[in-house]
């Protein structure tokens, strides 16, 4: 697994040294960026990457944990992706890698239009915050503070509102992380505002109903919020709050994490 995140960051470091996107995938320059955004903080949206577009990222969170990404767009509605990280690469400690690699596919059935959102259905292994093997030094439940979406449908509408204003909304079952013995489906909204062509701001709640036998959720779902610099349609730094209604208390809790990605075309 050592050896697997190193060529990834190796790729992702050669990958950025490339042409920028001409930002003209939608024709419509002020929302471009946020109709290519593909979460909001861990929540998914419509978006894709078009054809020929590649995104590389890197993301910081708690316990000096890292977890880079690489994601192509095969078609403008099918793209792919893969993820790998851990805990503790700064600091003092061991570094903990995490079990296995994301895998992120998606494909989105309609585009936006007038009347009818962007919808989009995928598949997301990627959890976020520590990989928990155990609760109490004996339960097994081998899965991240805040589970991947797993499988997933998401309705994305965006609007011209004193800039752009769009909204979020979907439910998902995390497939890959039932050893807690809590994996009902869930819901999960959001909703993202720019506040210029550079800055916008970003706020998502998921019930967590896969997440509400106290193992590691106590029933108050999550909120995570976060503001997202946009730079020449491109580069992308987002900076997040999460849990802020404490719900993972004994493991992730209120958290700050910063993602840098960059999106790019062959």
């Amino acid at each position: 697994m050592k050896t697997f995140f190193a060529i990834l960051m190796f790729t992702a470091s050669v990958a950025v040294s490339g042409q920028n996107i001409s930002g003209e995938t939608t024709g419509q320059e002020d929302l471009n960026f946020m109709k290519l955004q593909k979460q909001l903080v861990d929540a998914p949206t419509a978006g894709v990457l078009g054809k020929g577009q590649y995104e590389v990222g890197l993301r910081a969170f708690a316990n000096g944990g890292l977890l880079a990404n690489i994601n192509v767009g095969i078609t403008d509605r099918f793209m792919i992706g893969i993820s790998y990280g851990g805990e503790k690469f700064i600091g003092t400690g061991e570094i903990k890698f995490n079990p296995l690699p994301g895998v992120d596919t998606r494909y989105r059935f309609i585009d936006e239009n007038v009347a009818l959102p962007a919808i989009t259905v995928g598949f997301n292994s990627q959890g976020y915050g520590p990989f928990i093997k155990r609760v109490n030094d004996s339960t097994k439940i081998s899965r991240y503070s805040q589970k991947s979406p797993g499988l997933f449908a998401v309705a994305s509408k965006n609007y011209a509102f004193m800039g752009t204003i769009g909204f979020h909304g979907g439910l998902n079952w995390a497939v890959t992380e039932k050893k807690d013995k809590d994996n009902q489906p869930n819901f999960f909204v959001g909703v993202d505002k720019s506040i210029n062509k550079e800055l916008s701001l970003v706020s998502e709640y998921t019930l967590a109903f896969n997440d509400n036998k106290k193992l590691v959720g106590y029933k108050r779902g999550y909120l995570n919020a976060g503001a997202k610099m946009n730079f020449s349609n491109s580069v992308l730094v987002e900076f997040f709050v999460k849990d802020l209604l404490n719900n993972s208390k004994d493991f992730g809790k209120f958290s700050r994490e910063l993602r840098l990605s960059f999106i790019q075309a062959f």
